[in-house]
């Protein structure tokens, strides 16, 4: 799974770019990429952002904080899994 950030759109926004918004089609070209560039066929574990390889939030890192929140999501869905 490769993990991409392409941006919020907001149609109500008047200048394109601004504060951190994209108009769509700039917002969703790194998940059309991702999804379509034949080079990234194999790759897999990845975050992309502007169409780019780069590190994820230092959080995202935290193993003990995705078990609990792989937990706490089977729990909520009555999914049964390994203890």
């Amino acid at each position: 799974m490769i993990c991409g950030r392409g941006g919020l759109e907001r149609p109500d926004q008047p200048r394109p770019g601004a504060a951190g918004i994209t108009v769509a089609s700039r917002g969703a070209a790194t998940s059309v990429h991702l999804a379509s560039a034949p080079d990234l066929e194999q790759v897999t574990g990845g975050y992309f952002a502007a169409g780019r390889p780069r590190n994820s939030a230092a959080r995202s890192y935290d193993e003990a904080a995705a078990a609990r929140l792989w937990q706490v999501s089977a729990d909520l869905i009555g999914l049964a899994t390994a203890a």
